[in-house]
Formats: C-alpha cells, sequence, structure tokens
C-alpha cells in the first residue's frame, strides 16, 4: 500500500531542509578551508629571555610573592593571601637595549583557575605601569599570547625598559601558594617586516 503522496513530500522537504541547514553550511566552509590560500604569522624573534635571570619578587601592598624558575618556566607564587584587585609579579632586569623595532610580546601562560588572571605590566621608565594583558583562562593548560606593543604607545622615543609578568585575584581571595607560570617569552617582529 503506497502512503498518500503528502505524506512523502513532507518527508522530502524536511530532508531538503536539513541538507541545506545543516550539510550545506559546514560543506561550504570546508571546501573554501581548503581551496583559499591561508597566511599565518610568522615572526623573527629580536629579544628572548628563557632563564629568566636576574627577575625580581614584586607585590601590591599587604601582599608578597615569590619565584622559581624551573626548565625555562618562571612561576610568580603567593606567598601571602591575594585579595581582589591585588597583584604579584616578577620584573625583569632593565632592558635598556632592545630594539623597539621588535614589538610584538610573545609568551606562553598557565593558570590555575579562573579567579585568577594572567597580568602583563610593561614600565617605558616614563609614568606608571602600562597593562597589556589581564586575562582569565577556563583551563590549566598552556595559552600563548601575542601581544601588539605599538598599540600601547611603545615606539623608538618611548623604548621598553621592564617587563612584568604576574597575576591578579579576580573574585575570591587566592590562597598563599597560588602559582601562574610564564615560559617562551621573546620580543618579535613579522617576518619581512622593514626594519
Amino acid at each position: 500500500m503506497r502512503p498518500p503522496s503528502g505524506t512523502m513530500d513532507l518527508r522530502l522537504r524536511l530532508g531538503v531542509m536539513i541538507l541545506l541547514v545543516v550539510i550545506f553550511p559546514v560543506a561550504y566552509v570546508a571546501a573554501i578551508n581548503a581551496l583559499l590560500p591561508h597566511e599565518s604569522l610568522a615572526f623573527q624573534v629580536g629579544w628572548t629571555d628563557q632563564n629568566f635571570s636576574g627577575w625580581t619578587a614584586n607585590a601590591s601592598q599587604g601582599t608578597s610573592a615569590r619565584l622559581s624558575v624551573s626548565n625555562g618556566t618562571l612561576s610568580v607564587i603567593s606567598a601571602g593571601t591575594v585579595t581582589a584587585q591585588q597583584f604579584v609579579a616578577a620584573d625583569s632586569p632593565n632592558l635598556t637595549l632592545i630594539d623597539s623595532r621588535y614589538h610584538f610580546l610573545i609568551v606562553s601562560i598557565r593558570a590555575p583557575a579562573y579567579n585568577v588572571a594572567a597580568r602583563i605590566a610593561l614600565w617605558t621608565g616614563s609614568g606608571g605601569p602600562i597593562l597589556v594583558l589581564v586575562k582569565t583562562y577556563a583551563d590549566t593548560g598552556w595559552h600563548t599570547e601575542v601581544i601588539e606593543l605599538r598599540f600601547f604607545g611603545l615606539s623608538i622615543t618611548t623604548p621598553l625598559r621592564t617587563i612584568e609578568l604576574g597575576w591578579l585575584s579576580v573574585e575570591t581571595p587566592a590562597p598563599v601558594a597560588t602559582s601562574v607560570d610564564f615560559q617562551g617569552l621573546s620580543l618579535a617582529r613579522e617576518v619581512g617586516e622593514p626594519s
């Protein structure tokens, strides 16, 4: 026995709708990704610090920090409770010899929880710190950040003096021994960028 033609028509329409709504957009994106060439950023490193020698602990009033370096990883560890908006950090030694043509700061960060935000500040020698990153992460894996420093006013006339890698508590106080890790710190420029 044959079903009424209206029922077959409805199934056919439903199948076409699924094809158009679900499969066609996915196939379209896959085809574009396969056929169009992709350009990715490539960097030429001009300065790097893999051993963090000479870095010093820094913290906002009312808390303290200690630093640990192991296998190229800098750990910034709270030595006291860090309440909301307090920070702990590691400050680099004076960086007066860094070529300002290398205007991308690249670093990998690993944070323990969403209530701790990685914090990167720069010092130029005039004025206070320039915050270039305050960011929380949803997991405890490594995350690589690439920060364009010209956006924050760094140039040949306003050179970089100190990099401050650290973290702050966002909502609830972070307990003693909370740690945020940094590795792969470098300053770079895009490959092919004019000197």
